[in-house]
């Protein structure tokens, strides 16, 4: 009886301790997955004027020690444009998106070569991560130069 017992305490003390194991993986690859779709889009800072080339950058959010080479941003598909209601003007094709990470923080770069004509600017900003691709809408508004 005594045997059975022990038997009994090592099987459940062995159990416990499997499911502790099994637990604690289970978190720590949810905290990966949770870090890695942290990745995100924030506010944009305008640093051009009406009638130059646009030059604006894109704060990214929470990229956790992730490369320039991990950040993809592009310019959303005509599909996504259609979409969210948002006119893709053929200016749009001519903005580049460079991302530029410094440790956990960065932007991503925005620019053209062609001056921006127009007052208002709305576009969509397609960001890929691991756990699928984020959209987010930007809308400029460009006030004249300041002559100096």
């Amino acid at each position: 009886m005594l045997k059975s017992s022990l038997a009994a305490v090592e099987g459940a003390g062995r159990m416990a301790r499997e499911l502790f194991c099994r637990g604690a993986i289970a978190a720590a690859l949810l905290s990966c997955s949770t870090m890695a779709s942290a990745l995100g889009l924030g506010e944009m800072k305008l640093h051009s004027a009406l009638n130059q080339p646009l030059n604006a950058e894109i704060e990214l959010l929470e990229t956790g020690g992730l490369s320039n080479e991990d950040v993809v941003a592009r310019l959303a598909s005509p599909e996504a444009f259609a979409k969210a209601g948002i006119e893709r003007v053929f200016f749009l094709n001519d903005l580049r998106f460079t991302p530029v990470l410094r440790g956990n923080s960065g932007v991503i770069r925005v620019v053209s070569n062609k001056p921006v004509t127009e007052p208002y600017l709305s576009f969509l900003v397609q960001l890929a991560r691991p756990n699928g691709d984020l959209l987010h809408e930007y809308t400029v508004l460009l006030d004249p130069a300041t002559s100096p």
